[in-house]
């Protein structure tokens, strides 16, 4: 091609460009870049103000409202009732899509905030062609800055613009200085920088007309392409300017006219890029991931190879869409270039067409080669599960906060070359309907990144569920996965999920305020999974103060109990925590409702929460509104607090009737009931009380002044074995932390001598046994040992027993 058909083969190229840009999933028809095509689609996009007029210039101050607009047109003619896409790298859009008016005009508005300060891209599609404009949104202080422009050129000695010149020629170097009114910037400092060649100054001063000026010589070592820049630092903000050049062997004649295409069997093929393996006659086309090569040579108008090293720039559709790698820009070695093209992911599920293009530039004139190429469709390789949001749902009408009874599956399908698929059919089914489960839509088409998802809604009856996803790999194989498990439950705990810990089960709280204990309730529904997030759990305590409330998460929640009276003087708690939940159904026939099949009520004493009751036979566990057990004698008496469900006034007891939504029995009560768990725990006080015993006669005690006389007698090289139990002064456990010793100054100790009390709310004393030996060796006279037992609580007390024995 010549330097004078270049523009009219832009044209042609750029027609062709925007007709092969139907994305991964259409068959395009192919194309000739030289000739018209039809329709020719042209996407021309604008970024007015608020009220849809224009402005000078594609920025705005963060908060303005933008008004974006698209204008159709194929052929050159207007259209009108077409739906054109937009999208936004920042902002908010008012709508994704828009219909065209009489006008061919589309518009929506874009809004900002103050976290879109940046520039982006708005763009807008129709029908695979693609319109774009760049703008920006400044904080209002930028806009109070005034924004500098710049520009450079190069001129040779007569004032000519000049990009290729010889070695040791002195070329001008010209920097233009303008304010945002285009007027000249007197006294501001431009930088130069240049790839190649020597600069006769860095940095100049503008004149009053703006200008700075340099020159740069290249020498002989400078040979090629290279670049030079200016910058000039306006209020922190860089801005340049750049221009190309090439430098040329001294004495070197400029070709008049430059071809380019490539060459076959030794013959020129003007404007047609060269395919390996193939004729420029061909229709190319390649498998899904393949590689090609491309080869550009550069000619006179002799057909003889330019041999001055050029720099070639390599696109395509594909490409710039990041579906295909090619080389960017390969410098001709003898007039030639070759740069290798490979699909990543343009072909698709369905093929695809590209168009790749080679660019080169000489003397300022841009010359242009494509050629079309097809893709084969990619075959279906994989398709795998991804995730389930959520991952259990409940019920319809129950469960916790934020409970959903919808959960929507996806799935992904790729390619034989890993790529994600578009357009691909997907069906969908259960591996079980009970209770009316159910599943929409029963097939889907997987989008651009090969995903395709599908809803399951929960029935009336608790269930497991799992989702099977099936694609065609040709006419006669298929490839099917399934969904990880999804539940289907109550979203109501029932009573034999739910349980109470806490963090001490005997602080020393009966003397000291301010100690606290954190209270944790784990609930769990008819399968043991975890309650929905925000199940609500309800406490109330005997002694001291609760939080009164927690909300789970993950089926777990804590409150935190505090030390403080009321005190028993038993020093025992009775924690009551309450939920709203079910009666646990023991369900023989496995269809997760309770019918007359699955028994009668099993009556238990568990109503106090205290106990964990294992049914011995199908049916129900059934009970009677929650009450706090404060003397722990599992019967609901008179002076014992209770929460009335169904606000009769009067304690309601067992009844006989399951109590839960999941009921199709004769035998149906409430929908649901207070589930509920209860812990004691123990105030225990500071003082402790100690005995000491042997053979099974107490011989001293800290309730009474230690005697000076010894309580036994141990020969040489033999021993005694003692026992001493220990409690508070209620007969509780001491406080869990204290530290229980026994020493003495003669003599050997062995046994339980140096241990530490542990959480426990079993009432009554605990004891622990240790034998003192007598070590006395000949010689040594007979002594009294004097032994001690400490207890030691968190905060100090000490309780201390002592007593002497006799070593003969």
């Amino acid at each position: 091609m010549t330097k004078r058909l270049s523009k009219l083969f832009g044209i042609a190229f750029l027609a062709s460009t925007l007709a092969a840009c139907n994305g991964a999933s259409g068959d395009n028809e192919e194309t000739d870049p030289l000739e018209d095509l039809a329709p020719v689609t042209s996407i021309i996009v604008e970024v007015l103000d608020g009220n849809c007029e224009a402005v000078d210039g594609n920025a705005f101050v963060v908060g303005d409202t933008v008004c974006v607009q698209a204008t159709l047109t194929q052929d050159d003619v207007l259209t009108s009732g077409e739906i054109i896409a937009f999208s936004a790298d920042i902002g908010e859009l008012s709508a994704a899509t828009k219909l065209t008016d009489a006008n061919g005009i589309a518009q929506v508005t874009l809004d900002s905030s103050n976290a879109n300060v940046g520039a982006g891209a708005l763009s807008a599609t129709f029908d695979g062609a693609v319109g774009s404009v760049n703008y920006e949104f400044l904080s209002a202080q930028e806009t109070d800055a005034t924004l500098s422009s710049i520009s450079v050129n190069l001129l040779d000695s007569e004032g000519n613009p000049i990009t290729r010149f010889q070695a040791n020629d002195v070329v001008q170097v010209r920097a233009v200085l303008l304010d945002s009114n285009a007027d000249p910037i007197e006294n501001q400092i431009v930088s130069f920088q240049a790839s190649s060649g020597e600069l006769s100054v860095d940095q100049a001063l503008t004149n009053a007309n703006g200008l700075a000026q340099a020159s740069l010589t290249p020498s002989e070592s400078d040979l090629g392409a290279a670049s030079l820049s200016v910058t000039f630092n306006d209020n922190d903000t860089v801005i340049t300017d750049s221009v190309n050049y090439e430098v040329q062997a001294a004495g070197t004649v400029n070709d008049s006219i430059v071809r380019i295409g490539h060459f076959e069997n030794g013959v020129f093929i003007e404007n047609v890029l060269g395919f390996a393996g193939t004729t420029s006659s061909d229709d190319v086309t390649i498998s899904a991931g393949a590689t090609l090569g491309v080869r550009v040579d550069v000619v006179d108008e002799n057909d003889q190879a330019i041999n001055l090293s050029t720099p070639v720039t390599f696109t395509s559709v594909c490409v710039q869409a990041d579906k295909a790698t090619l080389d960017d820009t390969v410098n001709t070695i003898n007039g030639t270039a070759n740069a290798t093209y490979k699909d990543i992911s343009c072909a698709g599920g369905a093929g695809n067409d590209d168009t790749i293009a080679a660019s080169v530039t000489i003397n300022s004139t841009t010359l242009t080669v494509a050629r079309d190429l097809s893709l084969s469709a990619e075959s279906v390789g994989s398709i795998a599960f991804l995730s389930a949001s959520p991952e259990s749902i409940v019920l319809q009408g129950t469960g916790g906060q934020g409970s959903e009874s919808v959960s929507t599956l996806t799935f992904q399908v790729n390619g034989a070359e890993g790529n994600p698929l578009a357009q691909q059919t997907v069906r969908f089914s259960l591996n079980t309907s009970t209770g009316d489960l159910s599943l929409s839509p029963a097939t889907g088409l997987t989008n651009s990144e090969g995903q395709v998802s599908v809803k399951v809604t929960a029935g009336n009856v608790p269930t497991s569920v799992r989702v099977t996803a099936e694609v065609d790999i040709s006419d006669t194989e298929t490839l099917q996965t399934q969904s990880d498990l999804l539940t289907v439950n109550t979203g109501l705990p029932d009573q034999n999920s739910f349980s109470l810990s806490f963090s001490n089960l005997n602080p020393e709280a009966f003397s000291q305020n301010g100690e606290q204990v954190t209270v944790t309730a784990s609930l769990a529904d008819t399968f043991n999974n975890p309650v929905p997030d925000g199940t609500a759990v309800s406490f109330t305590t005997e002694g001291g103060s609760i939080e009164p409330s927690c909300l789970t998460t993950s089926g777990v929640c804590s409150v935190v109990w505090t030390s403080s009276n009321p005190r028993p003087s038993d020093g025992r708690v009775t924690i009551l925590a309450t939920a709203i939940g079910h009666e646990t159904l023991v369900d023989s026939n496995g269809n997760n409702v309770y019918d007359d099949a699955d028994g009668a009520a099993i009556t238990s004493n568990n109503g106090s929460g205290l106990d964990f009751v294992f049914p011995s036979r199908s049916g129900f566990v059934d009970l009677s509104e929650a009450w706090r057990d404060d003397n722990e004698n599992r019967v609901k008496d008179s002076n014992e607090v209770f929460l009335d469900f169904d606000n009769s006034g009067v304690f309601e007891g067992q009844n006989g009737l399951f109590d839960g939504p999941q009921c199709t029995g004769s035998a149906c009560g409430e929908a649901s009931l207070h589930v509920r768990s209860a812990q004691v725990l123990v105030m225990s006080r500071s003082a402790a009380l100690i005995s000491v015993s042997t053979g099974g006669v107490e011989v001293a005690n800290n309730s009474t002044p230690s005697s000076d006389t010894p309580v036994a007698s141990i020969v040489r090289e033999e021993s005694l074995g003692f026992t001493f139990t220990f409690s508070d002064t209620a007969n509780q456990p001491i406080p869990s932390g204290s530290t229980i010793s026994v020493n003495t100054n003669a003599g050997t100790l062995s046994g339980q001598t140096s241990f530490t009390m542990p959480q426990t709310n079993q009432a009554g004393s605990r004891s622990a046994s240790f034998r003192l030996t007598n070590s006395l060796v000949a010689g040594d006279p007979a002594t009294d040992a004097t032994l001690s037992v400490t207890i030691t609580s968190p905060s100090g007390l000490v309780s201390q027993v002592f007593f002497l024995v006799t070593l003969l």
